[in-house]
């Protein structure tokens, strides 16, 4: 029957190619430029005249996306009726080289700087050298955004001082439900391989719903290979690093093929990772080890798409206690399968997503226990149904709806939060349109979400139901060529953990006996943002601010009392508001096309307005910046560079009066002051043989002058002076093939 519907809709809308050449401004052919139809996942190269094809384009509306290196990206709207388009193109050269698209904060593909919602994207070269063990340190040089770390394994984004369950990490847009609830519990994907990284600062819950209350992080990996008609095509990537700090080696390997419209993609990745090393010490039961991969495969055509995906990824992480003889440790395995479809309904297209994930985390109280203390275990299912369209070629967005299901389960001797099963429905419209100078963004959604207890004894109604509307307005105007100022306003949500409302029971990993609240409502946040966008040939600046207020904000309050089991200190969940208020800053200067400049600013004040006191784990103020040197070289060492960057992190003098307990009672009586640091790193590298196929060789060294450290946001900070990696050699070498 499927197969008939999509011959019967062939039928109806035949669709046609897509064709063009990409040429400078001179005239002459760009060659080896990335053009891709963002949509449908289908990507190309130019060939030594600059053309490009795409056969068998379904009927629809599509951002088209050209970027190739020194020049400006292009995005142009294309729509394939029943005859082929040809599309040329002229790119301007610019020494800015900005990621060409988004497609995580608006209903369509978009220019990052033409986002609405304040986004920030990593890919590239600038991907490839944050690469780190965890997402969050992998992500810890963008603006606004910091990591929560529990060693050199785990580590989760703090967006503008939100983390855990108020951001939303995503797999290609597939929601992750992977139990952020936990300090210790980081999200468990892969970036090695991924094509980009998006990251949206502030609430985006009108598109993703629950949890998505600070930000989104979107993992995205390349689009899947497509072929010639009759003709084969098979490439791949390999990269290998080491780290010397932890003796860890790490490597990702990546083999793709396509046969016609057929295309298959699949990954590998792994690393083992020993003690981390202090400047002072070797901080203890710190090491981890992890191993994963993916299968993709997917075929598309006139009648438009259908691509299945299947990883897996399993963990181990050591945790440091107060003890150095202690061995505790976790194990997290995670399986993910997703099916994504695409259908083309005359100018407009159907998108279909299917998700199945299972999170398995077991934890281990010392080193050789083969049975857990505490095993969590999360089956969780979302379904999404989109409707992109165009009306009278300006006014484009989506009409969707969201299932999600998830089933918790727990075991072992420990005792903390019951099982739960957790049912919700979204129903959302976000709609963008450009008029002249202005873009104008508005969206709405409306979101049920029901939770039912299967086990617990706590004397009280164990079914919950909330219902939430949530919305989003933003504004682009372009004040001349180079300048747009941004506003943009959205209230998010999150609906309360089944950890929030009824756990009851020693947690190992934040030290405390916490008890739940079961009538908590739903947090709600309304945030603004206001930033004024420059971007030239030489210079990409984004300076900004922003204030979120969160009303029936949860959090945590010591009671005086103490468990007499374990002897930690007994905390109630309840709730309050908040305001988190801060700046931004982003940006990139290339005087020369030798000489490039980064750097970030950034600062989150948080307030409990409830009570008058600092939010805890609020990051202090921080810089960063990068100063690159690079030539193109000559004969079979090409792509020669140095590189100095550092960061600074200024004290943390705001805290709160239970967090400054907690911290008085560290080390002994001692205590932990939050201090000043800055670091310095030293690099560079070159590419052997020639492009695009060519060794690229990358050293770096972290922490040059190893210095000792504790970063504010490391939980490792009051288990252990000074926690922070000492210097740190990573070598890494990568080629395509």
């Amino acid at each position: 029957m499927l197969s008939s519907f999509l011959l019967a809709t062939a039928l109806l809308l035949p669709g046609g190619a897509v064709t063009g050449r990409v040429t400078a401004e001179g005239g002459a052919p760009v060659v080896e430029a990335r053009v891709s139809l963002v949509e449908l996942g289908r990507q190309a190269r130019t060939d030594v005249g600059g053309r490009f094809q795409f056969p068998g384009i379904p009927s629809g509306s599509y951002t088209l996306s050209v970027s190739a290196i020194g020049f400006k990206p292009v995005l142009r709207r294309v729509v394939v009726a029943d005859a082929d388009q040809v599309i040329n193109l002229t790119l301007t050269e610019s020494l800015v080289e900005l990621p060409p698209i988004q497609v995580t904060s608006t209903p369509s593909a978009t220019d990052p700087l033409s986002s609405p919602q304040p986004t920030a994207v990593v890919d590239g070269e600038n991907l490839h050298a944050a690469q780190a063990p965890s997402l969050g340190e992998t992500l810890n040089q963008v603006a606004g955004v910091h990591s929560l770390s529990t060693g050199a394994g785990i580590g989760k984004p703090v967006i503008r001082g939100l983390t855990s369950n108020r951001v939303l990490i995503l797999d290609e847009g597939q929601r992750m439900e992977t139990q952020q609830w936990g300090d210790e519990h980081g999200p468990n994907i892969e970036t090695a391989m991924a094509d980009r990284i998006e990251v949206i600062r502030g609430p985006a819950s009108v598109l993703y719903g629950s949890d998505a209350l600070g930000g989104v992080v979107n993992i995205i990996p390349r689009p899947l290979p497509s072929a010639e008609p009759g003709t084969t095509q098979v490439g791949g990537e390999l990269t290998a690093t080491y780290r010397s700090n932890t003796r860890e080696p790490d490597g990702a390997f990546l083999l793709e093929a396509a046969r016609g419209n057929l295309g298959v993609r699949a990954t590998l990745s792994g690393r083992a990772g020993d003690d981390v090393r202090t400047p002072d010490y070797r901080l203890w039961n710190s090491g981890n080890r992890a191993l994963g991969g993916t299968l993709a495969v997917g075929t598309r055509g006139g009648w438009g798409g259908i691509t299945a995906t299947v990883s897996r990824r399993d963990e181990k992480v050591e945790l440091t206690d107060e003890d150095p003889a202690a061995t505790p440790f976790q194990r997290i395995g995670t399986t993910r399968l997703r099916v994504d479809g695409d259908l083309p309904l005359g100018a407009s297209r159907l998108e279909l997503k299917l998700g199945a994930e299972r999170n398995r985390r077991r934890e281990f109280e010392a080193s050789g226990d083969t049975e857990a203390a505490l095993e969590l275990l999360s089956r969780n299912y979302t379904a999404d149904a989109l409707l992109h369209h165009t009306v009278f070629g300006q006014l484009r967005g989506i009409v969707g709806v969201s299932g999600l299901r998830t089933e918790f389960d727990k075991a072992g001797e420990e005792t903390l939060i019951p099982n739960t099963d957790v049912t919700g429905l979204g129903v959302y419209a976000f709609e963008q349109v450009t008029l002249g100078r202005l873009d104008l963004s508005v969206g709405a959604r409306y979101d049920y979400r029901y939770l039912a207890v299967r086990d617990t004894t706590l004397p009280v109604d164990q079914d919950r139901t909330w219902n939430s509307l949530t919305g989003n307005l933003g504004l682009l105007y372009r004040v001349a060529e180079p300048v747009a100022v941004v506003f943009n306003v959205g209230r998010g949500f999150r609906a309360p953990s089944s950890f929030d409302l009824f756990s009851n029971g020693v947690h190992e990993g934040t030290v405390a006996f916490e008890r739940g609240n079961a009538g908590l409502a739903t947090e709600k946040s309304l945030n603004t943002d206001l930033a004024l966008r420059l971007q030239t040939a030489r210079a990409a600046v984004e300076l900004g601010g922003f204030v979120n207020w969160v009303e029936d904000f949860i959090y945590t309050v010591p009671t005086g009392q103490t468990d007499p089991g374990s002897g930690f200190q007994i905390y109630d969940v309840t709730q309050g508001n908040a305001r988190l208020s801060g700046v931004e800053l982003a940006g990139q200067v290339h005087p020369t096309r030798w000489l490039h400049l980064q750097g970030t600013a950034d600062y989150v004040r948080g307030t409990n307005t409830s009570t008058g006191n600092p939010l805890p784990a609020m990051p202090p103020f921080r810089v960063t910046w990068n100063v690159r040197l690079e030539t193109a070289g000559r004969g079979y060492i090409s792509e020669p560079y140095l590189l100095f960057s550092g960061e600074s992190h200024a004290r943390q003098g705001r805290l709160d009066p239970a967090e400054a307990s907690f911290f008085a009672d560290a080390f002994g009586g001692k205590g932990y002051r939050s201090a000043a640091y800055s670091l310095v790193n030293l690099g560079g590298g070159f590419s052997l043989g020639p492009s695009p196929k060519a060794l690229h060789v990358d050293l770096v060294v972290r922490n040059l002058f190893n210095t000792a450290y504790a970063d504010f946001l490391s939980r490792l900070k009051t288990n252990a002076e000074n926690p922070g990696i000492g210097r740190n050699v990573v070598l890494r070498l990568s080629s395509r093939f």
